[in-house]
């Protein structure tokens, strides 16, 4: 978020990995990510710093709920190239959980064992098409609900919830402000 403002960066490990632990990163970033809870902080900001594809995004602009989500389809992916019924992310999804134990991630592993999220995923409320209007140098989004984050979990998710298999869909829904 914020395009990641180089001043805040934590310290990387030489494979990639943050290196800097989140609670010292976060003391010291939280004053210039005010709108931002701590779950969303851990997952988009300090875990995939320089990453994300919606880097951009002005964190001030948006608040953030958390709330149970009942229809995972009803979610757009970059993943699924935005199509309404997300066959690429319902085949990785399945792809994913039908892999041996122990070759499985951590993800669908957990997912398969408590039929939920480890994390809240984070979805951006475009349904309004705000975001072509106020990005406009970026790539266009439908006017839709859109994944910004957890790609993984979503796609597990949306494979498990077709299967009956997922009890709980948690997501850190952005609205804008």
């Amino acid at each position: 978020m914020d395009d990641y403002p180089a001043n805040l960066a934590p310290e990387f490990e030489e494979g990639g990995a943050v290196k800097t632990p989140f609670d010292e990163w976060w003391a010291q970033a939280q004053p210039s990510f005010p709108n931002v809870p701590v779950d969303v902080a851990r997952q988009w900001l300090h875990r995939h710093w320089k990453h994300s594809p919606y880097s951009y995004l002005i964190s001030k602009n948006y608040r953030f709920d958390q709330r149970q989500w009942a229809d995972l389809k009803t979610i757009l992916t970059r993943w699924s190239d935005f199509k309404a019924e997300n066959a690429g992310a319902l085949e990785k999804g399945e792809e994913l959980v039908n892999l041996k134990p122990d070759w499985m991630p951590y993800v669908p592993k957990y997912m398969l064992e408590h039929s939920k999220f480890p994390a809240p995923i984070i979805v951006l409320d475009n349904q309004d098409g705000h975001h072509d209007k106020e990005y406009p140098k970026q790539h266009d989004l439908p006017s839709a609900y859109v994944l910004v984050e957890g790609h993984t979990r979503f796609n597990v998710g949306i494979y498990l919830q077709s299967a009956g298999k997922l009890n709980q869909a948690d997501v850190w829904l952005m609205t804008r402000v």
